[in-house]
């Protein structure tokens, strides 16, 4: 899980190098926020390459436990863990795509540079923008969206953890998200991620 910001109540991202250490001392919490932080953008990356996001879901975890298992943190330097991950998602996803493509006898990747641009910029603005959207909501409504979308917890968890009822839970969400459609509506990539 990433750090959260107090005054915010959401996930704010976490330094390559704060990953890297934790990664290095055999920290589990350092796999966790790896996840956190590329899952997203690399299924992305993934998906331009192979036009199928159950392949690219299954790549980047395959390079995620490639990356933990084989110790490759050990050779990464602490300021280009974004590109190691990206060059190492974008290789296996062209290798697995000329796999499948052998049939067909034809590979063309006319828009990989301009996807991997894309999951880069939405890296590192989408944190920010949605940060400044949620900071926009009402406190019970970040609340909420913060304990479901970003931790992941059930409907009913939430309401536990917020001292509230399922059904006040399932309005604060639709109000919400609602709210953040509208307020990041010139950024609906960003929106497909933060639900996704």
């Amino acid at each position: 899980m990433n750090i959260f910001a107090a005054n915010l109540g959401i996930t704010m991202p976490v330094k390559d190098i704060m990953i890297l250490e934790q990664l290095r001392e055999q920290q589990h919490e350092g796999l966790d926020r790896l996840f956190d932080r590329f899952y997203k953008p690399l299924v992305l990356l993934s998906h331009a390459y192979l036009k199928d996001i159950h392949l690219a879901e299954d790549i980047v975890q395959e390079q995620f436990i490639k990356f933990w298992n084989k110790k490759l943190y050990k050779e990464v330097k602490d300021s280009t863990l974004s590109n190691y991950l990206y060059t190492l998602v974008k290789n296996a996803s062209i290798n697995r795509s000329k796999k499948k493509d052998i049939l067909n006898n034809t590979i063309e990747f006319p828009h990989f540079d301009f996807a991997e641009e894309e999951a880069k910029r939405i890296q590192e603005e989408g944190a920010e923008l949605i940060s400044e959207a949620m900071q926009a909501l009402p406190e019970k409504m970040r609340q909420a969206i913060d304990c479901v979308f970003i931790q992941n917890m059930k409907y009913q968890e939430a309401a536990d953890e917020l001292d509230v009822s399922l059904n006040t839970i399932k309005t604060q969400l639709k109000r919400g998200v609602a709210r953040l459609k509208d307020q990041l509506k010139e950024h609906q990539d960003l929106l497909y991620l933060f639900f996704l």
